[in-house]
């Protein structure tokens, strides 16, 4: 269902989004049954899964129903035609980029911290400078 449209296109990008919105619907779920298990209601148990000690309440299995449902709208949403052209053409994008090497990046970084170095001195002296001006012209 993922790949039903040019399934041989955009693979990496399709799979990180799908990982992605699996990896944000989860912790979403995670934490709707914490809401939902503070609810006296939600927290009678049914039993328990053999195996995982998971037990079955009424707050595990609506967040639960609530991943299942969301995984299965994820997946078709993700397998539109405009949405998959869409990472298709992100990839393609991603796989023209020039990846610097370390010693590229190393220097680059060292140049920016001397940079910044170099700004927060004059700016550091600038306020002084103007904050003993002012000073001077107004409490004189």
């Amino acid at each position: 269902m993922l790949y039903r449209h040019k399934s041989e296109e955009g693979r990496n990008a399709r799979q990180a989004s799908f990982w992605a919105g699996e990896g944000m619907l989860a912790f979403g779920c995670y934490a709707l049954s914490g809401t939902l298990g503070q609810n006296v209601a939600l927290r009678g148990s049914f039993g328990e899964l053999p195996f995982l000690g998971i037990s079955l309440t009424g707050a595990f299995l609506i967040a639960f129903l609530a991943f299942v449902l969301g995984s299965f709208f994820w997946v078709r949403w993700l397998g539109q035609p405009k949405i998959a052209d869409h990472l298709i053409e992100v990839e393609g994008e991603l796989n023209k980029v020039v990846w610097p090497s370390f010693s590229e990046a190393t220097n680059s970084s060292i140049v920016v911290v001397v940079t910044i170095l170099i700004l927060m001195g004059f700016l550091s002296v600038a306020d002084w400078g103007l904050g003993r001006l002012f000073n001077f012209l107004l409490f004189q």
